[in-house]
């Protein structure tokens, strides 16, 4: 998170007493909490909320050719909670409703013999977005990496939104995902 210090000549004047609820006025609860987004590392408890959100995602997706489903939940909850764990999620809540989540994997790079922080998925729904919530999930797998040890992060991308490939020069393939790398960051370390 980035902070901003405001001149003293722009900063926002205290609002009198009068116009603020009283100390104990539940009123503060809802002022304070309105737009709080919560970022969990996902438990077995957020298993059915985050397939939820995963089904919301896919419905919101162009349909791809050749894509395969698997059967269920089983391979995913042995990936993220049985040693040696193989994904990490996280969910964000805003007033304990799932509001999105992220999902990734370790890869290795022959290359650069070194493992890589794969995002396989962040996901915010349409009616969410814009928002702060993409950004607080990136950081969560932004840390991650750096606690894993990992080069970087690398977050693949559809090519276009309405599912269109791009042509690869000199080949009779096209591409259908842009792959970005990002540092890794550290836990105590804001963006």
């Amino acid at each position: 998170m980035t902070a901003r210090l405001l001149s003293a000549e722009n900063a926002p004047l205290p609002l009198p007493g009068g116009y603020l609820p009283a100390p104990g006025d539940p009123a503060w609860v809802e002022m304070l909490g309105r737009d709080e987004i919560g970022i969990r590392r996902v438990t077995r408890a957020h298993a059915a909320a985050l397939m939820q959100l995963c089904d919301r995602q896919r419905a919101e997706l162009p349909e791809t050719p050749g894509t395969q489903m698997g059967a269920g939940v089983l391979e995913l909850m042995e990936a993220l909670f049985e040693p040696p764990l193989r994904a990490w999620a996280w969910i964000a809540e805003r007033r304990s409703e799932p509001v999105g989540y992220a999902f990734a994997t370790v890869g290795f790079s022959m290359i650069e013999r070194a493992y890589y922080f794969n995002l396989e998925t962040l996901f915010v729904p349409a009616n969410a977005r814009p928002s702060d919530i993409a950004n607080r999930l990136f950081a969560e797998a932004r840390r991650m990496a750096s606690d894993l040890g990992c080069v970087d992060l690398r977050w693949q991308v559809p090519v276009g939104h309405d599912g269109a490939q791009m042509a690869m020069p000199g080949k009779a393939g096209t591409a259908t995902m842009i792959q970005y790398v990002f540092p890794t960051l550290r836990s105590d370390q804001d963006d």
